[in-house]
Parts: structure tokens; C-alpha cells; sequence
């Protein structure tokens, strides 16, 4: 990866929607030339897909937990493909200490944390702490 690459990512992890004729003048080349870098990062795997950030307040989910939970092999399989059906469950993260995963995932009510907690307690032991705000948000990485 050069310098352009790196304006490239920069831009498009700031804004997912910017069109070809911006990214190339933010690059300082050509259109198509903009199009086959960005092609390129696409194909190497570097930007894996776009997407929008939604605000989950406004989508009726006003809590947010991170879920600790740790689990012995037989269970884990099952453990995940649980997951992947609770569409509450925005992210799983198999980590060191501990814990086996971090869960985090978004409520519309404490009672549906606890719902959501109690399908996933027969996997394993549970820690919850409840998300009070977020200093800093999930931003672009810098290559």
C-alpha cells in the first residue's frame, strides 16, 4: 500500500457513499485509475464491504450491554450458531483471560436482556455490564 491507497481508505472509511468523482480528486487520479485502486483494495480484501451506522436509540434499542461468557469446547458450536439467530447480537468476540467470548448487543428493555441472557446461560457462565455511554466510538482505522 502507497500514500494513495491510504487517502483512498481514509476517505471511504469517513464517508462509505462518496462517489467515484470525489474519491478520484481526493486521491489526485484519474477516474478510472481511482476505480481500479479501490477495485484492488476490493479484490485484496483490504475494504471487506460498506455499510451505514445506524443509531440503535433510534431503532428502539435504548440499552446496550457487553456480555462476558465463558464456555468449554463441547458447547462452543452451539454457542455461536445460537448467536448468529438472536438478531440483537451485533458482535461476538472469541478472546484470551477469562472470558471465552465478549458479546456485546443491543435491548429494547431490561427484560429483554435477560431473555436474551437466559438463552445463552445453558453455554456457559455469564458476566453483563451494562453499556452507560460511549467516549469513543467505533472509528476508522489508520493503516
Amino acid at each position: 500500500m502507497d500514500r494513495i491507497d491510504i487517502k483512498i481508505l481514509a476517505a471511504v472509511q469517513t464517508s462509505g457513499r462518496i462517489s467515484i468523482t470525489e474519491l478520484s480528486r481526493h486521491a489526485g487520479l484519474s477516474i478510472p485509475a481511482t476505480t481500479d485502486r479501490l477495485r484492488k483494495l476490493e479484490d485484496a480484501g483490504v475494504i471487506k464491504g460498506y455499510s451505514a451506522q445506524v443509531d440503535p436509540v433510534k431503532l428502539g434499542y435504548g440499552i446496550s450491554a457487553v456480555v462476558g461468557m465463558t464456555t468449554f469446547k463441547p458447547a462452543k458450536t452451539k454457542l455461536i450458531a445460537l448467536l448468529q439467530e438472536i438478531p440483537e447480537v451485533v458482535e461476538c468476540l472469541h478472546v484470551t483471560g477469562n472470558d471465552s467470548y465478549l458479546i456485546r448487543l443491543y435491548a429494547k428493555s431490561m427484560a429483554d436482556i435477560e431473555n436474551t441472557i437466559a438463552r445463552i446461560n445453558p453455554f456457559g457462565e455469564t458476566r453483563t455490564s451494562i453499556v452507560l455511554s460511549e467516549p469513543i466510538e467505533r472509528r476508522k482505522l489508520a493503516p
